[in-house]
Formats: structure tokens, sequence, C-alpha cells
């Protein structure tokens, strides 16, 4: 494993990126961490601090989130994917765009998510309307936007359905390959908190 530096932001960002966040690279595979803000409230027995798992051969990020609630900058309360559950379940995965430099990797979203529960629920799949919009008025070119639902398919037919028909489970998720990664103690390198 080597130590990186990541820099996360959306592809829309071009300055304000969050970072540099310590990051450790296993071959295609990368973690990172932050802490959330206070206005996020974890699980008992978690922290703040969320663990990041980038498929960098895919473009696609995903986390458990360690956060239950979250309070708005308008004061009301947003709940995690699973609240109302007694533990959390889901998976957040976003479709990302990675670009390496000599010393950091950059990653930034790429408006499209998917939701992916542990537990036999559905996946949810959001924000298709937000990559059209994007795509239609210019903020994603056309060469950006095929590549990446390109990518996405790789994934979901890697990951969650290989199989021409679903099955009860999951084909590979969360991937195996997030498991060395995933194993390492927290914190994987000094904590930078997100600001709001």
């Amino acid at each position: 494993m080597d130590r990186v530096h990541v820099y996360r932001g959306h592809v829309e960002d071009r300055v304000l990126l969050l970072g540099p966040l310590p990051g450790l690279r296993d071959g295609d595979t990368l973690a990172y961490e932050f802490q959330l803000p206070e206005r996020f409230v974890a699980w008992p027995g978690r922290s703040r601090l969320e663990r990041i798992f980038v498929l960098l051969d895919l473009g696609v990020s995903m986390s458990a989130p360690c956060w239950q609630w979250m309070r708005a900058d308008d004061g009301t309360v947003v709940a995690g994917p699973d609240a109302d559950r007694a533990a959390p379940a889901t998976w957040y995965v976003d479709l990302v765009t990675v670009s390496t430099t000599a010393d950091a990797i950059v990653v930034r979203d790429l408006y499209a998510d998917v939701m992916v529960p542990e537990d036999g629920r559905h996946q949810r799949i959001l924000d298709l309307d937000e990559y059209a919009d994007a795509m239609e008025d210019g903020r994603l070119d056309l060469a950006a936007a095929v590549d990446g639902l390109r990518r996405w398919q790789r994934f979901f037919d890697m990951h969650l359905h290989s199989d021409r028909d679903p099955r009860e489970r999951w084909s590979d998720f969360p991937p195996q390959r997030l498991r060395a990664l995933a194993a390492l103690p927290a914190p994987l390198g000094p904590i930078i908190t997100a600001s709001d």
C-alpha cells in the first residue's frame, strides 16, 4: 500500500477542493478519510470520521455513511439513509472522475449516485436528472458523459448484478477488494474536518 494525498470536490469545482486528505492506495483501490462537521450526528459508537473507498479503474467512490442524521443550514433535521433502522446497512456510491498527479489523487463527484443496501432492499439510483441537465447545458461535455455512463454500467455489472437477471444478493458488494483497506485502523493520517 502506498500513502497518497487526496483532494475531493465536485466536477464543477475548479479551486475549492477539500484536501489534502490522508489516503492509502492498494493497486486500483483507494481509501481516504475526512471528518464531517459537527452538524452531522454519528451512529452510536462511531465517530464522524468518514472513510471513502474509490475503485480507481471504474471511477466509482463509496462509503457506508457514519452519520445517522444531520442538521441542515435552515435548522431542519435530515435523516441518513438508515436512520429509521437499528444499525446502518446502506452504502452511498458516487460516479466520479479521478485524476492523478505525481503527488496527489483528485476525486470529483460526477452527479450520479446509487444507494446500495446490504439487507435485501433494492438499490436506489439518484441524480440522473442532474447528469442529464449538466449534459444539456454544457457543464458536462459529450465525451465525459459517455465515459461516465459506460463506467457506471461496468460498476453495476461487476458489483451489483453480474448475471442477466437480478439475484437475491449483490454479485460483489461491498467489493471484496476493499477488505484490506477497510480493516485498517482509523485514522489513516491527520484528521481533516470538512467545513460546512
